[in-house]
């Protein structure tokens, strides 16, 4: 292990569950002097991938949640996700860092400059997603809007505040910054708050007629899901655009 990323690990992976003979669930701290504190995070790992194969990772928001989300991953997709690396990242203060009014620049310069070139320092990564729910998916279009290279892949679900997030000019510019094809999909449940239902709606009807050269996006309401509810199927329904 070298130098750049010794920086950062504060503690060797711990294996969590032994029952998952597919996979290794790790626990790792990474020191973050962007955030200026620890954080922590839960890797999901296939045991048999090897560090020169070419792999997919996907960043949980929320990762209190990951273990829940990822298993159902797993039921969905089964074999199809063998290359698949998920990482759950912990919250310490989740206002703090999802919501763009407050210091979501800071924890996504975190994201971008101290996480991801950590965990996937050893690896041939050919796509990066990112999935975020509620003040998560807010999160995950302000990402796309701001430095839309460092991911393939945004599913916003239930995406919430996101007014300032919704104009035109923010995804026309954030075409025209795109060096490469990048995917957005988003969601709300049709028993979701009346808010988050109300400005994903605006953003579709903004983004329906625009014409984007790098920018594909797709947007479902899901029936009889809730806030608390459409988390799991704008994951599992997001993840069928990987290819």
């Amino acid at each position: 292990m070298r130098q750049c990323i010794l920086l950062f690990i504060l503690s060797i992976p711990v294996t969590l569950f032994s029952q998952d003979k597919n996979y290794t669930i790790d626990t790792i701290q990474v020191k973050s002097e962007i955030l200026k504190e620890n954080r922590c995070l839960i890797v999901y790992r296939p045991q048999n991938i090897s560090r020169t194969d070419s792999v997919k990772f996907i960043y949980l928001l929320d990762g209190e949640y990951s273990n829940y989300r990822f298993q159902k991953i797993k039921e969905r997709f089964k074999d199809s996700i063998s290359n698949l690396i998920a990482v759950g990242i912990i919250n310490t203060n989740r206002r703090r860092d999802l919501l763009y009014a407050e210091s979501a620049d800071k924890f996504l310069d975190f994201l971008t400059l101290e996480l991801i070139p950590v965990l996937e320092y050893d690896y041939k990564t050919n796509t990066r997603i990112l999935y975020g729910h509620s003040f998560g998916g807010g999160f995950t279009i302000y990402a796309m809007i701001n430095k839309p290279n460092n991911f393939n892949y945004y599913i916003a679900s239930s995406p919430t505040p996101i007014m300032d997030l919704i104009n035109k000019e923010n995804f026309q510019q954030m075409d025209r910054a795109s060096k490469r094809k990048v995917v957005f999909f988003f969601s709300v449940g049709s028993r979701d708050m009346g808010q988050v239902s109300k400005w994903s709606q605006r953003l579709q009807d903004n983004l329906t007629g625009l014409k984007f050269n790098n920018v594909f996006w797709r947007f479902t309401v899901f029936e009889g899901k809730d806030h608390k509810t459409s988390d799991i199927a704008a994951l599992l329904n997001g993840l069928c655009d990987i290819k």
